[in-house]
């Protein structure tokens, strides 16, 4: 079969707009067609544009999302829709969201497991076995839903073929080469979607299979995709100390927690093996708001994660999520000072965002705060989509902003310049360029004037 992928990128400026970091489950799904004999190809839009005259010349078209650009992806499918091609959407907003999944896509992959999904659908396509054998697969028969039971969990993430970025248009303008060695998280913070997504187990790739997937792939720098890279340190530092046995070169940067600072082994390894980054989960800087998120953090440790790492010459990139019911109208501006105070490299003003599936989306829906009807394209963390309790929609927005604007003042990449510090310049010039773009983009300044307005129960 003639099969094609689409990874809708995100509406408008947005801050991944500059990073050209395509997801890896498409990459994974289709090395395993074309392992089969299919021909396959996958199309990015932020790195190369779609052709439509091949995508709708296809037997069947997989669109995989997110929450932010599931409106793009609806509107992908109706267009094939129209043209009679089957389409089967995945990822999770549509594992959450199925039955509306299905008002626009043939078929839902629901959960993980989409390799398997859609080699069976293809089999199931060409006349051989039934729909409703497939585990996890959601579709329609005469206009009504079904939804098969969820299918097991990969037990081994080494028996999946490495994801094969060559099947992406323009893969050549991959930035930064991503790998993911394991999936799953045991925490269980109130707003992320990736426990109900991939489970509160952690399971990992060998050692060994990460470094034949490094040494196929060459890479000159890598983006650890985990949710937590350093999850379990002892295995880590088998890891890095195969990276440096092997005399693999390559600058790298992932997500980790701020208790991996706690082992000075670790870092060691880490600063020998190329890190240069890290995007640290550091939420709040408000207790009672990290006890909210249940993030099982404290402020003293993000402070001394911080200290150390930059001792280490690591930079950090600070991750928080403003907005929760605990958060005070001056969160964002004691979150900035705070980041300037103790040196945080960059940062992300995420906007807390009720994502389908968290603990999150359920109660802010129950209690009827979240915006009517959903324009899902805004929730990207960038806008406000709810009303929290300690401040209006618009207070938030705006503090956001006025928050973005402060850390990535000119004077901040002055002070870069002055210290001589190439990549706190770079990094600097990036985020200042960003907020400017931001704030610039028609649809935001709309965006931001509607909400002055907003009452509950409506957009």
């Amino acid at each position: 079969m003639k099969i094609r992928g689409i990874e809708p990128g995100p509406p408008g400026t947005h801050v991944f707009s500059k990073l050209n970091f395509p997801r890896l489950g498409l990459s994974i799904i289709m090395a395993v067609l074309k392992n089969h004999g299919h021909d396959v190809l996958i199309y990015c839009p932020d790195l190369a544009p779609i052709d439509w005259d091949d995508v709708e010349s296809s037997d069947l078209v997989g669109i995989s999302s997110t929450t932010s650009t599931i409106t793009e992806a609806y509107a992908n499918a109706d267009r094939l829709h129209k043209k009679g091609i089957p389409v089967v959407m995945g990822g999770a907003h549509v594992t959450f969201m199925a039955d509306e999944a299905l008002g626009h896509a043939d078929f839902v992959a629901r959960g993980e497991g989409g390799e398997r999904i859609m080699l069976e659908l293809t089999k199931v396509i060409n006349g051989q076995g039934s729909y409703d054998a497939i585990d996890g697969l959601s579709y329609k028969r005469n206009g009504k839903a079904f939804h098969n039971p969820m299918g097991k969990r990969t037990e081994s993430l080494d028996d999946l073929p490495f994801p094969d970025l060559t099947l992406i248009h323009g893969y050549e303008k991959i930035s930064s080469t991503p790998i993911m060695t394991s999936w799953g998280c045991p925490f269980n913070c109130n707003f992320c979607s990736v426990t109900a997504m991939f489970g509160k187990k952690y399971r990992f790739r060998s050692p060994e299979n990460v470094i034949a997937e490094l040494k196929q792939k060459k890479p000159t720098s890598v983006f650890f995709y985990d949710d937590n890279l350093a999850a379990n340190k002892k295995r880590l530092k088998v890891l890095l100390k195969m990276i440096i046995d092997e005399g693999l070169t390559f600058r790298w940067s992932a997500q980790t927690r701020t208790d991996i600072v706690k082992d000075p082994e670790l870092l060691n390894l880490m600063v020998r093996s190329g890190c240069w980054q890290v995007y640290l989960g550091l939420e709040s800087v408000n207790q009672q708001t990290l006890d909210d998120y249940d993030k099982d953090q404290t402020v003293e440790d993000v402070k001394e994660a911080v200290k150390e790492l930059n001792r280490r010459g690591i930079k950090t990139h600070g991750m928080f999520v403003v907005g929760s019911d605990n958060d005070p109208r001056s969160c964002v501006k004691d979150t900035v000072s705070f980041a300037l105070k103790y040196g945080i490299s960059t940062i992300m003003l995420n906007i807390l965002t009720p994502l389908p599936g968290t603990d999150t989306y359920a109660e802010r829906e129950r209690s009827g705060r979240i915006m009517k009807p959903p324009r899902w394209e805004h929730f990207d963390a960038h806008h406000v989509v709810f009303e929290p309790k300690g401040m209006t929609p618009y207070e938030l927005q705006r503090e956001v902003i006025a928050g973005y604007v402060r850390f990535y003042a000119w004077r901040q990449v002055l002070k870069a310049i002055l210290t001589m510090d190439k990549v706190k310049i770079i990094l600097s010039l990036w985020g200042y360029s960003t907020v400017r773009s931001w704030r610039k983009d028609v649809a935001n300044k709309d965006y931001v004037r509607r909400l002055r307005g907003w009452k509950r129960g409506t957009r």
